[in-house]
């Protein structure tokens, strides 16, 4: 993958819509030319063909409507991930007599953190069902697996290199800890969450009731707050990693629809040469009819 830092603000939506603020056409302009000044390509830099292909890329979107609005929805959780990674970094370096608070903050930002990249992944399966036209029902049959599989089966070729980043994201182990955390979240299932070599008890609302009123509350806190140090920074360190992690995958993906949308695919192409030949035979066997009626002999009376 590419460096994820050279990425710009709503990526997907500036590079697949040209929207994303009012900005949204001079980012992706300025995304082709730095990737010009990056690359070893002797050829002179063109404007003119820079901003057709994005014009190019536009009209392809534009058939894709749902597509357009997925995009937007998923820059908007990678903003909310470097907000909670910038609010996370604060609860934990921000030194503080009121550790209960610190506790409090670390949990919420944990938990808003988990639900996020799992939506994630799930407004990825919506954007690639609505722009790939795979057929799947948007509110009941979308699902990351079941996109998965219905490119893994789909007869155009092309699909394969997203269906292989798309793989890339399902099976990545610190991507899948957190969805598996976050369905036992969910569910109230988990009541030990596993950092590194430590342990840290999950707290919930009705706990932190209980240990207020019980007779040992004030001894039970101590004991969660022990090495809460420890589990922040590590915590935020993995966060970090999974963060850049689907900044890059954002890229590539980004990188490989635009590749679909100004390249003629030849099965696209067979289609449309079959639709065709399809009216044309319809047309021609009709015309036969209508000429075999006009020319049949007249009965004698």
């Amino acid at each position: 993958m590419d460096d994820p830092n050279d990425l710009t603000p709503w990526y997907y939506t500036a590079m697949l819509t040209g929207r994303g603020g009012d900005a949204g056409e001079d980012r992706a302009f300025a995304v082709g030319v730095l990737k010009w000044l990056m690359s070893n390509d002797a050829d002179d830099l063109s404007a003119q063909t820079s901003r057709s292909d994005n014009a190019r890329v536009r009209d392809w979107m534009k058939q894709r409507p749902a597509g357009a609005m997925y995009c937007f929805e998923l820059d908007a959780i990678h903003e909310d991930l470097d907000w909670i990674l910038s609010e996370m970094s604060t609860a934990c370096e921000s030194p503080t007599d009121r550790l209960d608070l610190m506790r409090n903050a670390v949990v919420y930002h944990v938990h808003n953190y988990h639900y996020r990249v799992h939506a994630y992944r799930e407004k990825v399966a919506q954007l690639i069902n609505a722009v790939l036209y795979l057929g799947l029902a948007e509110k009941r049959e979308v699902n990351a697996e079941r996109v998965r599989d219905k490119i893994r089966c789909h007869a155009n070729p092309e699909y394969r290199a997203i269906h292989d980043l798309l793989c890339d994201l399902l099976n990545n182990p610190q991507v899948r800890a957190v969805i598996e955390r976050r369905t036992l979240l969910t569910h109230r299932a988990l009541v030990e969450y596993r950092s590194g070599k430590g342990k840290w008890r999950i707290i919930t609302a009705e706990r932190r009731a209980q240990e207020y009123f019980a007779a040992d509350g004030i001894s039970h806190e101590m004991e969660l707050w022990s090495n809460l140090e420890a589990f922040c920074r590590h915590e935020l360190a993995t966060m970090r990693k999974v963060v850049a992690h689907l900044e890059g995958f954002r890229h590539d993906l980004t990188k490989l629809l635009r590749q679909l949308a100004l390249t003629p695919s030849p099965y696209q192409q067979k289609r449309s040469c079959a639709a065709l030949w399809g009216v044309f035979t319809t047309r021609v066997l009709k015309r036969l009819s209508n000429f075999s009626v006009q020319r049949a002999p007249r009965q004698r009376r």
